[in-house]
């Protein structure tokens, strides 16, 4: 039917196609499940998932065996790199020994994934799901074998979330939203884990490579922010770079949460899926497409303090950036009234 004017998704839809290409896969997913199924949702999901799930004892073992070795990695880089590198350019305590540490660790992380999710997504040669999002949907199967590649790629991922867990509560600088942090590492886990089970990983790989750059951006922005007081001195160059940071933080934001984000991944699940599924009924179709909905309200959500801020500096209101989730950081704000901070977090 529609899906003839652009059968591949190789044209992006406008975000008014979006959501009436949705609403169609929506009622078509509606038609296909009987309504007495519906109204028996949790245990037909739960049917479903053991129907269609597929996750070994060997895949459990080894995101254990990584998380193990993730935190090792970075108690053995903070200790023997990080904090000497913090001592030799003079940071404060604090920031030498937990902030900056932290932020390195996870820059030099995401980095390395990111580009990898590069690999995998725009230069192996082995895909082309990102230039034609609606073919992930054509060969899909349950149990279907995973590419070496993205194998991989959901490992270190799934590991190091569970990795996150623990740095959340015991290795990570204590901030106001360390709980809400903590939720968002378990539902990301969770997400994450029952697209590779249900072998949804190619959507899963989309989700990850448009959310994952802004992670770098926004610990690089960190790390010059802890950077600029050093050695009793004000660093100028540092307060520019932290600057920069964020600006590249926004863009990234907005051309890859916001506009592939929802053209490409959000488009393809709620429309794609129905059309292109060899399956007759495509199950988790609403589990997976009310939380990346969700995950994309966030994004606009956030998106709001990023333009608030934007806005602020244009405006003279604001001169630096600042993280407000730390206690001292908006301690200081809420005494000087005049200035503001930046709400750096992501999610």
């Amino acid at each position: 039917m529609e899906g003839s004017r652009d059968p591949y998704g190789e044209n992006m839809p406008s975000y008014f196609q979006l959501l009436t290409d949705v609403k169609w896969g929506a009622e078509q997913n509606l038609r296909e499940w009987a309504p007495n199924t519906l109204s028996s949702w949790p245990s037909e999901f739960i049917h479903s998932l053991v129907k269609y799930g597929h996750l070994t004892w060997i895949d459990i073992c080894l995101i254990v065996a990584l998380a193990v070795l993730w935190t090792i990695l970075r108690y053995t880089a903070t200790r023997l790199c990080l904090i000497p590198l913090g001592q030799w350019l003079q940071l404060t305590p604090h920031n030498m020994n937990v902030k900056f540490p932290e932020s390195t660790w996870k820059c030099f992380f995401y980095s390395m994934t990111w580009s990898y999710e590069c690999y995998v997504v725009l230069w192996s040669g082995h895909t082309d799901f990102f230039q034609k999002p609606l073919t992930i949907w054509t060969d899909w199967m349950p149990s279907v074998p995973v590419p070496a590649e993205i194998y991989w790629l959901y490992m270190i991922q799934l590991s190091f979330y569970v990795h996150c867990i623990y740095a959340c509560l015991y290795m990570d600088h204590w901030r106001k939203d360390t709980l809400v942090m903590l939720f968002h590492h378990l539902l990301t886990l969770a997400l994450v884990g029952v697209s590779y089970a249900t072998r949804f990983h190619k959507i899963g790989v989309l989700v990850l490579f448009c959310h994952d750059i802004n992670d770098i951006c926004l610990e690089f922005t960190k790390s010059n922010v802890y950077l600029k007081d050093r050695g009793h001195k004000y660093h100028a160059l540092n307060d520019h770079m932290a600057t920069a940071g964020f600006f590249s933080f926004a863009v990234t934001w907005f051309v890859f949460r916001l506009y592939w984000y929802p053209l490409k991944v959000l488009h393809t699940t709620g429309y794609g899926s129905m059309l292109y599924s060899p399956q007759p009924k495509m199950p988790f179709y609403f589990f997976f497409n009310i939380l990346l909905w969700i995950l994309q309200l966030l994004n606009v959500y956030w998106f709001m303090f990023i333009v608030k801020f934007l806005y602020k500096v244009a405006t003279g209101q604001m001169d630096t950036v600042e993280d407000l989730r730390e206690n001292e950081v908006a301690d200081k704000y809420s005494n000087i009234g005049t200035k503001d901070g930046l709400v750096l977090n992501s999610n």
